[in-house]
């Protein structure tokens, strides 16, 4: 299913700018560099019927596993919250070429709009989500709450997922973000799915977050072990 949309607000998302010659070159090379990766997925069965058309889910992960699991969920259009910042541009151009939806947003700038976008969104074509539980800032591996409100409001379940690459680069940021090698091993690990009753309030939102957070550090976790 091609998921497209005509969003109102240009503040939540990206300005549709042409690739130039050299950017175009550059996203060919980043696919076929992260294409040469061996790539094992852990829980795909449990999840199945979720990525299907009509069964939309929101697919978490951690900032840390952003760069490759932007690349595997090419194929599964949705929409995505990415960074306001300069960074998030490049990000939302990658995800404009793979057909995906970008939303732009963190919790320090246009979150909540960013969320009430991705809601609507979703109920109005029925696609899946992507969400980074920890956000563009941090701390690393702690949830917030954006995940728990989207599913709380459009009723579909959290997916928490996890992945390991070895060898890989980790760069100096946060996050420790990862990058594999060309050729080197990548495990993905889906969690439980969550789902969030609508009436969940107050300190029920902070149960299901922990939940949530603990849900992602375990996938994480299992992915880590499976890539010794």
């Amino acid at each position: 299913m091609k998921v497209r949309a005509s969003i109102a607000d240009p503040s939540t998302t990206i300005v549709n700018k042409p690739w130039s010659g050299v950017h175009a070159v550059l996203f060919r090379f980043v696919e076929l560099w992260l294409a040469s990766c061996r790539f094992t997925m852990v829980g795909k069965d449990a999840i199945r019927p979720l990525l299907e058309p009509g069964n939309p889910a929101i697919i978490a992960l951690w900032h840390a596993s952003l760069i490759y699991s932007l690349f595997c969920f090419r194929h599964h259009p949705g929409v995505i919250m990415v960074s306001g910042s300069s960074d998030g541009e490049w990000v939302a151009r990658f995800l404009n070429s793979w057909g995906q939806i970008p939303v732009r947003g963190s919790r320090h700038k246009g979150g909540f709009l960013a969320i009430k976008e991705m809601t609507r969104i979703m109920r109005q074509q029925g696609c899946n989500a992507g969400i980074v539980a920890d956000g563009s800032q941090g701390p690393a591996r702690i949830a917030q709450k954006g995940a728990v409100v989207l599913a709380r409001e459009t009723g579909a379940p959290m997916v928490p997922t996890g992945l390991a690459a070895r060898p890989a680069f980790r760069f100096n940021s946060w996050d420790r973000t990862i990058l594999p090698f060309p050729g080197s091993k990548v495990v993905m690990v889906y969690g439980q799915p969550i789902s969030v009753p609508p009436d969940a309030r107050g300190i029920q939102i902070e149960e299901f977050r922990k939940n949530f957070e603990d849900s992602l550090n375990e996938a994480t976790h299992l992915a880590e072990e499976i890539i010794g």
